[in-house]
């Protein structure tokens, strides 16, 4: 099998350059052909894999977090090929939020779905911002979740904490604004503190955003959190990692397949984690557009 293998050496706080050696050894050992590419700035992954002829290719890996994968969804969905292949996932990265819906903890876990060679239809999610076309395949957020991947982003090199202390700097200075939905041609208005399209489960690695989200339906959950008090957000937010969150009664959440959001202000987004884009967008889900290794 022909392996196109991306790889951030910068994933993980250096951690994708450490274990290349061994992730290529295991999967030429595997009896894998590895074609290696190593990605050197931002969106070096997109020109890659958009310029890749996949019809030689029979898995595309992804070595890194969910940036690197985001950069690789955008690589595919821009490949003039009408075949595309396979998407392994071996998670180095900070958060490795999607690789948990495909129940990929490890890199041991990503090299095992890889060997095991069995893929599954994965939703993907485009998004138009500023007349330019872009797709997620996790999840894409503005408000104050977009505010605390900003507020985090210095601080990646802590892991899991760099969010939770980015949550508390914007408890600090929480902020509501106007949001307007259009939801498969239904309107919807809210003074919300922010807004969430999810196509899977986990963000920032381990918080259960949006538990019910199913990766294959063909919808996305739209989830809107109405202006609360920072003494509410600041005893809400822990049930996010069970959660529990989406029982709180200023949690509103939709379901549709083609939505259009304004804001007064314009807010930028973070689709998959990324700091990247900004309001007004439209959002549309591509059913079963990519096939992902899977342990499950």
């Amino acid at each position: 099998m022909k392996i196109q293998l991306i790889f951030n050496p910068h994933a993980g706080r250096g951690r994708g350059m450490k274990t290349y050696p061994e992730i290529h050894r295991l999967l030429k050992e595997a009896g894998h052909e590895v074609i290696p590419h190593r990605t050197i700035y931002r969106f070096h992954a997109t020109e890659i894999v958009k310029s890749l002829n996949l019809y030689e290719t029979d898995t595309i890996i992804s070595v890194g977090g969910d940036g690197t994968l985001f950069e690789i969804v955008n690589g595919l969905m821009n490949n003039a090929g009408k075949k595309i292949p396979p998407v392994g996932i071996i998670p180095i990265g900070t958060g490795n939020s999607f690789a948990k819906d495909l129940k990929i903890f490890t890199l041991e876990d990503g090299i095992r779905a890889v060997k095991r060679n069995i893929s599954r239809p994965v939703d993907i999610i485009s998004f138009t911002t500023e007349n330019s076309l872009y797709y997620f395949v996790n999840n894409l957020g503005f408000g104050f979740v977009a505010d605390v991947s900003l507020s985090s982003e210095p601080l990646k090199r802590l892991g899991y904490t760099a969010y939770a202390i980015g949550v508390l700097k914007e408890m600090t200075r929480l902020r509501s604004h106007e949001l307007s939905l259009e939801i498969d041609g239904k309107k919807y208005h809210h003074k919300a503190n922010f807004c969430y399209f999810c196509n899977s489960v986990w963000v920032a690695g381990n918080m259960k955003i949006s538990p019910t989200s199913r990766l294959d339906d063909g919808e996305m959950e739209i989830m809107v959190l109405n202006q609360i008090t920072r003494k509410e957000m600041l005893k809400t937010f822990p049930k996010v990692f069970k959660g529990t969150h989406i029982k709180h009664p200023s949690v509103i959440i939709y379901r549709g397949k083609h939505v259009k959001a304004s804001t007064i202000p314009a807010k930028f987004c973070n689709p998959d984690g990324e700091i990247f884009g900004v309001t007004p967008l439209e959002v549309k889900v591509l059913p079963s557009a990519l096939q992902f290794c899977t342990l499950e």
